[in-house]
């Protein structure tokens, strides 16, 4: 079966590198928007009887969402036999229960939609954690892929003799992932969440040994108050040490990566699953990798 790369708009560099990596050709359409908002798009390449893959970053995943509903359609009227969704960054993850009476769970609502429109699902480190598996909230099939090897390799160029350190239990199984990759060793930290912004981290019981650097592992930097609490705790407890920090998804803001270098941080990055300003680690070979070994054609 064919195979062609998409992007949805926002997501070209992304794209472009996963078809280098993939030597699968990139698919090209037209969008053309109309004075009233509303969006017209018009696929120029011949898609029938082809396996479409379209990549998108869905940070912001609001307005972005019917864009990528109706370019999917657009796939079908034009005769495409299957359609993934690569999306590095899966959004609506986190709110996988009803926190509080009459709350929408956004987890189950937003993996209806993409199950109603795709045949399968390719991503990057889901935040799951009341759930196991995709499969649990996902009625299509799905390559859940690890960043962890792509960043231990920018950990490996960037922090010398690096013990790796998560802020949080949620962290754990990719501060582990990651320490073995390296051969380095590992250890969590214990955290205590009052709200949004207000997050207290205790970094006493820490043992770092023959380690010269710390580095900071966690999947999602968003609102930034879990890591600066982190970094901010680890540099008054280990002055003499260089602090590093790697995530997958970073949604934060400059102003916020700011505070981080403020606190005493010495370097940090993520992968491309996002754009940010520091998305320096590159996913496109693990993604080419599974695309190509693709088995749910």
């Amino acid at each position: 079966m064919k195979k062609l790369i998409f992007t949805m708009p926002g997501a070209q560099s992304l794209a472009e590198d996963i078809a280098d990596e993939s030597e699968l050709p990139l698919g090209h359409y037209k969008e053309h928007t109309f004075p009233d908002r509303e969006t017209l798009f018009r696929i120029l390449d011949p898609v029938d009887g082809a396996h479409i893959y379209l990549v998108a970053h869905l940070d912001n995943p609001d307005p972005k969402t019917l864009q990528l509903l109706m370019l999917t359609e657009g796939f079908r009227q034009q005769g495409a036999a299957n359609v993934t969704l690569v999306a590095p960054y899966l959004p609506y993850m986190r709110q996988d229960t009803a926190f509080n009476d009459g709350e929408v769970v956004s987890a189950r609502a937003f993996a209806k939609l993409v199950s109603a429109s795709f045949d399968h699902l390719i991503t990057i480190d889901p935040h799951l954690h009341r759930y196991q598996r995709l499969d649990e909230l996902y009625d299509i099939t799905s390559d859940v892929v690890s960043a962890a090897l792509p960043m231990a390799c920018w950990i490996a160029q960037n922090a010398s003799t690096p013990i790796v350190i998560g802020p949080d239990i949620e962290s754990e199984q990719w501060v582990r992932q990651i320490a073995g990759a390296l051969k380095a060793p590992c250890d969590t930290l214990r955290k205590t969440r009052k709200g949004d912004d207000d997050v207290q981290i205790a970094s006493s019981h820490l043992d770092i040994g023959a380690a010269r650097s710390i580095v900071l592992v966690d999947d999602i930097i968003s609102s930034g108050a879990t890591m600066l609490r982190t970094i901010e705790s680890i540099r008054r407890d280990f002055q003499d040490r260089d602090i590093f920090c790697a995530a997958v998804h970073c949604l934060a803001s400059s102003e916020t990566l700011d505070q981080f270098k403020a606190a005493g941080l010495s370097a940090i990055a993520a992968t491309d699953s996002v754009h940010s300003p520091i998305s320096d680690i590159s996913i496109a070979r693990i993604l080419a990798q599974t695309i190509c070994s693709d088995s749910s054609i």
